[in-house]
């Protein structure tokens, strides 16, 4: 099946230790569900794989798998520093019974684009699933180029997609025409303020953080374009702006788990040091935006 539609990198809602909270991850799943989304992209950073030991990291997926049961596919995120760390835990993912593979650049050291074809190559050479690659220049350093991304259509026979994490229109139109001719090739773009531009351009969907918080409207938004309703599709798009403000309180981390908070799904979903204090004013600021925004679209406050 194609990605397509919105596709949330799910928060992993965590405990003490910063270990996975299994409730709060299904409870986050059956939110995530009930609002139509077309898939879900575990461990991505959103996710905050990056807070969590590897362990953690599959049980993550392993709880998510379980609770999306096939209703829809399911993403499995691999975000490494090199190759044989990379294979390993792509191995351990795949193993939990995910859709896809979703791959970022390995990230620190500074790599060339040959680099990253040999890793791209190797990791999917060692799992039977299709695999996603993840451009996110920003957090990893290290951009992958349309030219290489062409390339590797070529050489990994289960490429599926690319996730485009990057705010530059030049480059995600330039990814559009060179992977034009594969018809089960997905773009996606994961710049939330640029969703409809992105379906403009030729995108089959958009994977947003923002969306754990809001999928009824994302889901909206997506439908409305897709039936060609495009002054909706354009009005909702800034209602999801209006909705980002949440990430201006709390250092990004603070505003969002507190919007969990008060939907009523976990207690944080945020690891150490990462944990970010939210004042009084902070938190009248961030429920004011989802009384206005998200409630809306919900019968009621959340079921879980």
């Amino acid at each position: 099946m194609k990605l397509h539609g919105v596709v949330p990198p799910i928060a992993t809602p965590l405990t003490a230790g910063d270990r996975v909270d299994e409730t709060g991850l299904r409870a986050m799943n059956r939110y995530l569900l009930g609002a139509g989304v077309n898939a879900i992209f575990a461990n991505g950073s959103m996710g905050g794989f990056a807070f969590l030991t590897d362990d953690e990291q599959v049980r993550s997926v392993s709880i998510t798998v379980s609770e999306v049961n096939r209703q829809v596919p399911v993403m499995g995120g691999v975000g490494e520093t090199s190759t044989s760390r990379a294979v390993r835990m792509a191995k351990r993912i795949a193993a939990e019974g995910v859709d896809y593979l979703s791959l970022l650049p390995p990230f620190y050291y500074l790599a060339t684009q040959e680099n990253l074809i040999a890793y791209f190559s190797e990791i999917a050479s060692a799992v039977d699933l299709p695999i996603v690659i993840y451009e996110n220049p920003v957090l990893t350093k290290n951009s992958i180029q349309p030219e290489t991304i062409a390339k590797l259509q070529t050489l990994i026979p289960r490429m599926a997609g690319v996730k485009v994490s990057n705010a530059d229109q030049a480059y995600l139109q330039t990814v559009l025409q060179l992977t034009k001719g594969a018809p089960e090739f997905s773009v996606l773009t994961g710049h939330e303020f640029l969703l409809v531009v992105g379906l403009q351009l030729g995108c089959d969907g958009y994977v947003g953080g923002l969306h754990n918080v809001c999928p009824h409207m994302a889901v909206a938004l997506y439908e409305a374009y897709r039936v060609g309703n495009v002054a909706l599709a354009t009005q909702l798009q800034q209602d999801l702006i209006a909705t980002w403000q949440i990430f201006k309180y709390g250092a990004i981390w603070g505003g969002f788990d507190e919007a969990l908070r008060y939907l009523g799904i976990c207690e944080r979903a945020t690891g150490y040091p990462y944990v970010s204090a939210v004042t009084d004013a902070d938190r009248q600021a961030v429920h004011a935006i989802l009384d206005a925004r998200v409630k809306p679209y919900l019968r009621e406050s959340v079921t879980v």
